[in-house]
């Protein structure tokens, strides 16, 4: 509700109260004209002063009464203010000197002195206001016996327990009140002074106007409550960080937010007053089915209403979100309905978040293809009789743990998104390609038979193998199996086509691995030749030396292949650094300090070479210890490595690639001859004696 409209509850709340008081004044004064009536007839028979009394006392219910209404008519700037007035108004109503007005809570047992007429306290900075109950004299007697305390007594000298709230002494006649609202003491009025005695009438007409006044007090307590409350709840929906549509019972918009403003792109002036189906535009985000309309079903249900999930909002503007929203019905305090609140937020990205789980729930991160969860569900889903012949295509790809091995997994991640394209590219729209696990694959063909299927295979293979990465060629191993009647079991025919599988990998094996070590070994020669000739003249070293040391010829024979393959692992460098550079950067020398780690990744990678792996890992070791990858130190390096060592070093020098650690028209055996710490000194002494009986 607006803070307008809950003012004008409040002045009708007043008016209200006026008028009831009214009708009390019409009916009092009435029962007063009758009253002088029967006075006026009885005249006769009753004294002067009987009369007197009687129309003292109707003199004071109509001065009680003018209280009253000016009570309720006349706007006090605060309690205290309304408080004083009745006081003042009161000490005239009793004939009183002096008086006070307490508030009390009986569940603490404590006063609040709230107004004191002049005089009745001493003078001090800050009186005592508070005042339990065991401390309270004969003023506290009202409270204590629950019932009006009168003492028409002189006192010459009044004891502690005879004072007023603040010390000051009761001297003449006193009187206490206790005044009860729903049968709890909500306060005390005590008045004193009064030359005659106090009696039942200054009770009765006390009880009276504090009734009403304490009753005023309360409803512009709960008034003023009321307000603030509803102005703070207005306040919320406003400021809220969801948007909020008021709307009418007649459907017509009340209020917009700011947020709701924004997003419906309509101003709360311009919208205030139109159907809300007119600003506040839902619609399904499957537009073949139709939205739930929260607030017309709020309306007719008269129960809040959710909407989760699948609601679009279109603004003005023609954009659209994606909403969660609620509708609830606005009750008065007579339980009427008389609006509704919708209450929406934007939930656009936890939309598309949901459509992300959802999507990654049913496929392959990496590739796009679904994933094995998906696949397991889909075999029992399309295994019924109208998919048969049903046929399951199992593929393991070769070559992609050489892949990660030798380039690193990014490029093991390339050659698996490059069978999945070739996968999507031969299979049709309605087949079921899925990653089985790291490298394996499952199509699932429903109404495909054998054959189709390994036509089916037989492309993919061609296909994939004209791919490939760095120089690994695409190839994969294939098996297929085909379900035909009802009877057989569809994971039986999934365990055969992996059988299958995995016979066509054991015979694809050798094949696969020859041709990937020809082309790591031929790429390598294309990209830098002098690394051709590099490799066959080591090769050849390693080999005469063998036979000058009268070595064994299966010795001999893997001496020749380390001195072959010992730079095998620049393969993974870039073209640059296999080209002759002196200048070398701190970087590039650690890049190419990897190439013996990666030769022996890829050596390993095949059971002929497996053997020569240590030999390639450890070539660049020094007799000192000061080499690389490991340090090694003397025998610790391998007898071939030592070996390749000797010969790599010596063909460099002949091909002037460590020219610049030459001396001047030096020749490279002499150069070889002064190197210290390392190489092997016996290998080296029996490579020197090789060179040197070399014919001229």
């Amino acid at each position: 509700m607006e803070p307008a409209a809950a003012s004008m509850l409040l002045i009708l709340g007043l008016f209200s109260a006026v008028g009831t008081l009214a009708v009390l004044l019409v009916r009092s004064n009435k029962k007063l004209q009758k009253s002088n009536e029967e006075t006026r007839s009885s005249k006769d028979s009753r004294g002067k002063t009987d009369q007197e009394k009687l129309i003292k006392k109707q003199e004071k219910m109509l001065f009680r009464n003018k209280i009253l209404v000016n009570v309720l008519s006349k706007n006090f700037r605060n309690e205290k203010k309304q408080l004083d007035y009745v006081l003042h108004e009161a000490l005239k109503l009793t004939e009183s000197k002096v008086g006070y007005i307490c508030f009390y809570n009986e569940k603490k047992q404590e006063f609040t002195l709230k107004t004191w007429s002049k005089g009745m306290i001493q003078e001090v900075e800050v009186p005592k206001l508070i005042y339990r109950l065991e401390e309270a004299g004969v003023w506290g007697e009202a409270v204590r016996q629950r019932k009006p305390i009168i003492l028409n007594i002189a006192v010459v000298e009044p004891s502690a327990g005879q004072e007023f709230p603040g010390g000051q002494k009761i001297a003449g006649n006193f009187i206490a009140i206790p005044i009860f609202i729903d049968e709890k003491i909500k306060a005390t009025v005590g008045f004193a002074g009064k030359e005659d005695r106090y009696d039942d009438n200054d009770v009765d007409e006390m009880t009276v106007l504090m009734n009403g006044v304490l009753t005023n007090l309360e409803r512009r307590i709960m008034q003023k409550k009321l307000f603030e409350e509803r102005s703070k709840y207005f306040q919320t929906l406003i400021s809220i960080g969801d948007g909020v549509m008021v709307v009418d019972p007649a459907g017509k918009i009340e209020m917009l937010n700011q947020v709701a403003q924004q997003l419906t792109g309509w101003a709360d002036e311009e919208a205030r007053g139109k159907h809300y189906t007119e600003v506040f535009v839902l619609s399904h985000e499957d537009h073949r089915q139709e939205i739930i309309d929260p607030i017309f079903t709020a309306m007719k249900t008269d129960q809040t209403q959710e909407l989760r999930n699948h609601a679009v909002l279109t603004a003005k503007d023609g954009s659209v979100f994606h909403l969660e929203d609620s509708a609830a019905p606005i009750k008065n305090e007579k339980g009427e309905t008389v609006g509704i609140v919708l209450v929406f937020r934007d939930v656009s990205e936890k939309n598309e978040q949901r459509k992300e789980i959802e999507y990654l729930s049913f496929h392959d991160a990496l590739t796009g293809l679904y994933n094995r969860r998906f696949l397991e569900e889909e075999l029992l889903r399309l295994d019924i009789e109208k998919n048969l012949p049903i046929s399951i295509i199992m593929g393991d790809v070769n070559g992609l743990k050489l892949t990660n091995d030798i380039f690193g997994h990014a490029h093991g991640d390339v050659f698996l998104k490059k069978i999945a394209e070739v996968m999507r590219r031969v299979c049709r729209a309605d087949d079921i390609i899925a990653r089985w696990g790291g490298d394996e694959f499952v199509i699932l063909l429903p109404k495909t038979t054998v054959e189709q299927a390994k036509q089916i295979k037989k492309r993919i293979k061609t296909e994939f193998a004209r791919d490939g990465v760095q120089v690994i060629k695409g190839n994969i191993s294939l098996g297929c199996d085909v379900k035909t009647s009802v009877d057989q079991s569809i994971m039986e025919c999934l365990d055969s086509a992996e059988e299958k599988m995995y016979a066509a990998k054991i015979l694809e094996r050798d094949d696969f691995k020859s041709s990937t070590l020809d082309s790591i070994i031929t790429t390598l020669q294309s990209d830098c030749p002098q690394e051709e000739e590099h490799a066959q003249r080591v090769s050849q070293w390693c080999h005469d030396l063998g036979v000058t040391m009268e070595l064994p010829h299966v010795k001999i024979r893997r001496m020749k292949l380390a001195g072959y393959f010992h730079d095998i692992g620049k393969i993974v460098l870039h073209k640059d650094l296999l080209e002759e550079n002196s200048e070398r950067t701190a970087e590039e020398i650690s890049e190419i300090k990897k190439h013996p780690i990666m030769g022996y990744r890829i050596l390993n990678a095949f059971d002929d070479t497996m053997s020569l792996a240590d030999a390639v890992l450890h070539h660049h070791e020094r007799w000192d210890g000061s080499g690389y990858p490991k340090g090694l130190k003397g025998e610790e390096i391998p007898f071939l490595a030592r070996v390749v060592a000797v010969a790599n070093y010596y063909d460099r020098l002949l091909s002037a690639k460590e020219g610049e650690a030459l001396e001047k028209n030096q020749h490279p055996l002499i150069h070889l001859e002064k190197i210290e710490g390392r190489f092997d000194p016996e290998i080296k002494r029996e490579f020197i004696n090789m060179i040197k009986n070399i014919p001229s």
